[in-house]
């Protein structure tokens, strides 16, 4: 059988490859063009088998066939191989088997920056700032975070050996877990930002969303929220099931949440929210950026369309295509795409591809798509909004940049989360501390200590010198407390976060209108949900 396999692999890929692209290739009528173009690739591929210096292994010549030729397709169709199908579909169900660690790759190597509480690496004793050395006695030097993730999580119950190096330690620190179901949950973060303003910020979209959001504006009207900011930036989609779940918390009966159309216009679909919907009427800004994408812009738009709040940030990504995920012998998948997203206004989110995958792939930071200069639709109320790719804030805030200097002190030598592990275990953190003058020139003595370079001129720079300081505290946050707090302490910090509290009076102003012209037009009822 093997003997077999090693001089047959080569058909096998063709075979593959003829029954993924015949039905594809079909769409053009030419039976003669498709059977010279399948007639060209057995060639090489047999040319590749028979006179290739170093032949690719079978493996990899299916995967490169076929990715190579979804790629000719669109940006967003593409194949998963066993592992990346299994992480899709843990991403998608909001849990997965491991040990309850976040982790991170630095300079120095793979360490935890946070626990999940009540995980298993917080029950043995697993601390933020443990630098991860090896994983069932083999050592993860070289290797990347995503490789160490895939050596933690395994089948429910196993046990992982996890040898830690920590500040402080001679020698290493081994500890024995045993893995369990950890929650990925799409709620990132939770919290009040004011007394009465909270913040929720969902990270993607997945199978238990809806319900999480449900939950977490429950638990906020609870603490005395009366208004929402939803951060959706960097949120680059998921499940449409749970994108219009969201919408059906949001908006009134009978709304219009998104509109497909298939192939060439045909096979139109509408969703809308159910005719007995309620419209829970606290006002709320959305937060976007380049990174907020698909299921979260299908959101984003519908709440705009309908004048249900307000939107601040940059011009989203523009991925307004839909993937029809299909299992490839339930090991494998392939997301193909048979449609294209519009907002209830007609905007078609997709951004233009076709001059250039990498452009559209890699686009500026600094480049808005289209701006105000896009298509213009109107909203309920009759506001402009803008199409022609990616959903257009009503206010335009760039996101805050860190100097060159910070920037190469967190991301290159991690200088602000070392300092804060050793300042937690050396002196210990208050909530949403911030560090005074004192803690400042302990940390600048550490950095000469750790021959981490600094001038005076890049020292006391004003401009680095504030973002030191919040760069510190927010890491002293998730170290002692934490992500969320970090989270919390950075935001109240961020332009885009003050100016979407600046106009949320706005909002409340919009949404008292809708609810004039909802009751005006009889409508679906109001609620304020407890």
């Amino acid at each position: 059988m093997a003997r077999w396999f090693k001089s047959s692999w080569i058909w096998m890929v063709i075979a593959i490859t003829v029954a993924v692209y015949a039905p594809l290739a079909g769409r053009t009528g030419d039976e003669k063009a498709r059977q010279r173009s399948l007639d060209t690739l057995t060639e090489i591929m047999g040319l590749v088998q028979k006179q290739a210096v170093d032949p690719p292994a079978p493996k990899q010549v299916s995967h490169a066939s076929i990715s190579g030729m979804l790629h000719t397709l669109d940006p967003h169709s593409y194949y998963m191989d066993e592992s990346e199908f299994r992480t899709m579909r843990e991403d998608q169900r909001g849990s997965f088997f491991g040990i309850g660690s976040i982790i991170q790759q630095q300079p120095d190597g793979v360490v935890v920056v946070s626990t999940v509480r009540g995980g298993p690496s917080e029950k043995v004793g697993i601390r933020a700032g443990d630098f991860i050395r090896e994983v069932d006695g083999k050592s993860t030097e070289g290797f990347t975070s995503t490789a160490v993730v895939q050596k933690l999580r395994g089948d429910k119950g196993t046990v992982v050996e996890v040898a830690v190096q920590r500040a402080g330690f001679p020698g290493l620190i081994r500890f024995s877990i045993t893995r369990s179901e950890i929650p990925s949950n799409s709620v990132q973060y939770a919290f009040m930002l004011t007394p009465t303003t909270g913040l929720i910020a969902i990270k993607d979209f997945g199978e238990t969303t809806s319900e999480e959001f449900e939950k977490a504006v429950r638990n906020l009207k609870a603490q005395g929220m009366t208004d929402l900011l939803l951060d959706l930036r960097n949120n680059g989609g998921g499940m449409l099931d749970a994108a219009t779940g969201i919408c059906r918390q949001l908006l009134g009966a009978g709304e219009l949440i998104v509109t497909q159309k298939g192939r060439d216009g045909r096979d139109m679909q509408e969703t809308r929210t159910p005719k007995g919907s309620v419209l829970d009427t606290f006002p709320m800004v959305i937060l976007i950026n380049r990174g907020t994408a698909s299921a979260s812009e299908i959101v984003t738009g519908a709440v705009q369309d309908h004048d249900r709040g307000v939107v601040v940030g940059q011009t989203s990504w523009g991925k307004g295509l839909v993937q029809a995920v299909m299992a490839i012998n339930r090991t494998r998948g392939l997301a193909l795409t048979t449609a294209r997203y519009y907002t209830p206004s007609g905007r078609c989110i997709q951004r233009d591809y076709q001059h250039g995958i990498d452009d559209y792939l890699l686009p500026e930071d600094t480049k808005e798509p289209l701006g105000d200069k896009g298509p213009v639709y109107k909203t309920d109320l009759g506001r402009t909004v803008y199409g022609g790719g990616g959903i257009t804030p009503d206010y335009t805030v760039e996101q805050a940049k860190l100097t060159t200097f910070v920037g190469n002190l967190r991301f290159r030598t991690s200088a602000f989360f070392k300092f804060a592990v050793i300042e937690k275990e050396k002196h210990g953190i208050k909530p949403q501390q911030v560090p005074d003058e004192a803690l400042m020139k302990a940390f600048h003595a550490w950095m000469k200590e750790q021959k981490i370079e600094c001038t005076d001129a890049e020292w006391n720079d004003p401009a680095n010198q504030a973002e030191m300081r919040d760069q510190l505290a927010m890491e002293m946050q998730n170290v002692a407390y934490g992500m969320e707090a970090g989270f919390k302490y950075i935001s109240g910090r961020d332009p885009q976060v003050k100016k979407a509290l600046e106009v949320m009076p706005e909002a409340a102003a919009m949404l008292k209108k809708k609810v004039l012209s909802m009751k005006d037009g009889k409508d679906s009822p109001l609620v304020a949900r407890n």
